[in-house]
């Protein structure tokens, strides 16, 4: 066995090891779990779910994909909860097409089974008489960020406009926060409060320090020698491929700054200015601040005792150590007259302010017990008169009247999308600017047109147009600190689309070659995997075949864990074999990994008790979230749910192929 770690390096183990258990919950999990255990109004807001369908005559509702008791999941909540989650993709990968992205999550599946996952818990509890008072509602209402207006506070008319632009009534609203509440009264229970037993944490925390050893050969993808494919060919791959070689949904983007450069105001006037120093009058008088310690003692006998030490020459901090006070507990800064008074007492003020610096005061009783105070020294601060802070209160007031300006601009503007005004004519009335942008996507470039540089503006308001459609209403979103909105819409969606094919040749070319050599070293792969599994050794197989020698491979979980979502396809495969296993993984640049296990060694016996401590709390966790999930199984077993598979495939196959229906 290998010599185990370092004392100081067990802890950093540890961690990892933690960090590799909720690596692998989070991967793990499922859209039910999510769903489940997630806060669901988000989504209502994020995504723009419009009002469930109405009721059910005589079946299943035709657009319905799926039915909880008989209320309807709808076509159009799965593919506008679908477009969201597409929208979210967008911000890391602004060139993904709808198709694409079904394809990744394998359908729409996912997204359906969150629907019923989710509703079937409402479902329950409605059968059970479990309902969120009024007051909860409203509260989760009030608190959810987008309905902020400019002081940051819930916001009526922000409200309306959200709502307004993402098609969705406050009964809808209303509605999807009272089910959120209810799951979290049921879940939160269930799911918190657990804890894993020894038994069960043990054998997996065995796992987690085991170390693998083995080797393995990469077996590269050469494209040197390959035939250049043929019209045909390569007219066909394209045809295959076509979402790969096509522009992604672009947004026409116009929008309009709103902030203190849109905004006239009067320059204050002298009597404005006067009126300002007159209000602040104690801020420019002349004043005095004194640094004071203090300490309060519990009786009279003790305080004259203390006072004895310091007027026998023992400095104040000293005496007041070795009556147990830290430095900290007995200085009170610079302060006023006033501000001493406010942390004391009018007698203990008084008192400091009559003495000279260095003085000490006699014990004087209090409400807290009997202070005495030290002046450490006296800052005298002469007063301002009006000429010399006249420039510093003008700017204020600038200040002032600009911040209230805007306010009141973006109040008139809300005012106005109330009333259903257009963008044109909100820019016009109140004399914006608007700026239009070229066809651009999620990160706020234009593809066709690589000129086209995005402001601060633009790519803050992306996440917002992302998700408007021509239909929609203006809305005012906030942009930057210091009263910076901007007015938004989005006049035009152009549609995913096929760049032609001579234009995209080369690369098709390119990716035709490459995919030839990948295939070709998959082929070689597969011809070592074989002869190791015949009884020869890898080193010889790799040898025969003309390939640099295998390299060793040696790494426990804990290893692994520190790849966190990056681990490499090879070592996927090294832990999934037995000793004397031998399989293939995907390498980088399509190449293919042929990787062999020799043994499994135990891990160093020492670390595991702490180890089995810090996975604990990861698996209890776990724990807890298979409760709820059981829960939800149950009430699912209770609750009637209808699936309409032929709903859910018509949707899908428009998701992904159908560009107009699909929202492309």
């Amino acid at each position: 066995m290998r010599d185990s770690p370092a004392t100081n390096a067990t802890f950093l183990f540890i961690d990892q090891a933690v960090s590799m258990l909720a690596f692998f919950r989070r991967v793990l999990s499922s859209w039910v779990a999510v769903a489940l255990l997630g806060v669901i109004m988000i989504a209502f807001i994020v995504t723009g779910v419009g009002t469930p369908g109405g009721g059910l005559v005589g079946g299943m509702q035709e657009d319905a994909i799926a039915t909880i008791d008989g209320k309807p999941i709808t076509t159009a909540e799965v593919s506008s909860r679908v477009q969201g989650a597409l929208n979210e993709q967008r911000q890391q990968n602004p060139t993904i097409t709808m198709p694409a992205f079904i394809a990744a999550i394998g359908g729409v599946t996912p997204f359906v089974d969150q629907f019923i996952g989710t509703r079937v818990l409402s479902a329950w509890a409605e059968r059970h008489g479990i309902v969120a008072s009024e007051r909860l509602i409203g509260a989760d209402i009030a608190a959810i960020p987008a309905f902020a207006g400019p002081t940051g506070q819930f916001d009526q008319n922000r409200m309306n406009a959200v709502l307004s632009q993402q098609h969705m009534s406050f009964a809808a609203l209303h509605s999807g926060i009272a089910d959120d509440i209810v799951r979290r009264l049921l879940l939160t229970p269930i799911s918190t409060g657990t804890s894993a037993p020894a038994g069960l944490v043990a054998p997996y925390a065995t796992l987690l320090i085991a170390r693998r050893e083995g080797a393995a050969g990469l077996v590269p993808a050469r494209t040197e020698g390959l035939p250049q494919p043929t019209d045909p060919e390569i007219a066909a791959f394209y045809k295959a491929n076509v979402a790969r070689y096509s522009l992604p949904e672009r947004r026409i983007v116009r929008y309009a700054n709103i902030g203190p450069e849109t905004v006239t105001i009067a320059p204050p006037t002298d009597a404005e200015i006067a009126a300002a120093y007159k209000a602040d009058a104690a801020k420019y008088a002349a004043s005095e601040t004194r640094a004071v310690s203090q300490v309060v003692l519990p009786d009279e006998a003790k305080a004259k005792a203390f006072a004895a030490k310091v007027g026998g020459g023992m400095p104040f901090d000293k005496a007041a150590t070795e009556a147990g006070f830290a430095p900290a507990d007995i200085s009170l800064g610079n302060l006023t007259k006033a501000a001493l008074t406010t942390a004391s007492s009018a007698d203990v003020a008084n008192a400091a302010f009559a003495l000279k610096a260095g003085g000490t005061t006699s014990p004087i009783k209090t409400g807290l017990g009997w202070a005495i105070v030290h002046v450490e020294a006296i800052k005298s601060n002469p007063g301002r008169s009006l000429d010399q802070v006249k420039a510093e209160i003008a700017t204020a007031l600038t200040k002032k009247k600009t911040d209230e300006a805007v306010a009141k601009l973006i109040g008139t503007i809300d005012d106005a999308l109330n009333d259903r005004a257009s963008f044109d004519d909100i820019v016009k009335k109140n004399k914006l600017t608007a700026i239009t942008t070229p066809p651009v996507i999620g990160d706020g470039t234009a593809p066709t047109d690589p000129n086209f540089k995005p402001d601060a503006t633009l790519t803050a308001l992306m996440k917002v147009a992302a998700q408007m459609a021509p239909e929609d209403q203006p809305t005012v979103e906030t942009v930057g600190p210091d009263q910076h909105s901007a007015l938004v819409s989005v006049p035009n969606i152009v549609p995913a689309a096929p760049l032609p094919l001579a234009q995209v040749k080369p690369q098709i070319v390119q990716a035709m070659l490459a995919q030839r050599a990948a295939d070709q070293a998959r082929k070689t792969a597969q011809a070592i995997l074989a002869k190791v599994k015949s009884g020869q050794t890898l080193a010889a197989a790799f040898a025969a075949a003309g390939l640099p020698a295998p390299q060793t491979v040696a790494a426990t979980q804990v290893d692994v864990s520190r790849l966190g979502q990056n681990v490499p396809p090879v070592l996927r495969v090294v832990f999934r074999l037995q000793p004397g296993g031998t399989d293939i993984a995907p390498g980088p640049g399509g190449g293919w990994f042929v990787a062999h296990l020799d043994e499994i060694e135990p891990g160093d016996p020492k670390l595991l008790p702490q180890v089995v401590t810090a996975t604990r709390s990861e698996l209890s966790q776990s724990l807890g979230e298979e409760y709820a999930r059981q829960f939800s199984n149950a009430a699912r077993a209770e609750v009637k749910v209808k699936r309409n598979d032929a709903a859910q495939t018509k949707l899908e196959q428009q998701l992904r192929g159908n560009a107009p229906d699909s929202g492309q």
